[in-house]
């Protein structure tokens, strides 16, 4: 429950409003909508910075579908609603507009002050606010984040 509550205040804060791409070289394919960027590639949007050695955007009728990054690692931060910051990196990460999933694969790992989680695969939903975690995951919790909230905690799905 601490780790949904975790990333889940960090995806409020960090998907909403517009998203700004920078990167030294880019190539952009105007048949595909996929535009290939290189070097110092820097993402934001809201409070989200990610950053990363190269990437790949692609663009429907409707807009941006799709982006996926790949660095040594890929590192984002955010700050929460709350004020708090949010850390992780991975190998790759995968932020699917359509289907509102973030994916974080390869050495995944999600740090904030009420603890931390990893694995080989962690893949948030927008939408449902959980988090599924693949590939020998592990997770520490503060002690003093326990109770943290009054609220009872949730029926297991």
């Amino acid at each position: 429950m601490m780790l949904a509550m975790m990333v889940a205040t960090a995806a409020e804060a960090q998907f909403e409003g517009r998203i700004s791409i920078d990167a030294e070289d880019a190539t952009y394919d105007h048949e595909r909508g996929a535009t290939h960027l290189r070097d110092n590639v820097r993402i934001t949007r809201g409070s989200l910075e990610v950053t990363a050695d190269e990437g790949f955007s692609y663009r429907g009728d409707n807009g941006l579908q799709r982006v996926e990054l790949f660095g040594e690692p890929v590192r984002w931060q955010a700050l929460t609603e709350d004020g708090t910051e949010t850390t992780g990196h991975a190998d790759q990460v995968v932020y699917d507009l359509l289907a509102r999933t973030v994916t974080l694969i390869g050495n995944a790992y999600i740090e904030e002050p009420r603890g931390t989680f990893s694995g080989s695969e962690l893949v948030y939903n927008l939408d449902t606010q959980k988090t599924e975690g693949r590939g020998g995951i592990q997770m520490t919790v503060e002690p003093e984040a326990i109770g943290e909230d009054d609220e009872d905690p949730p029926e297991p799905d």
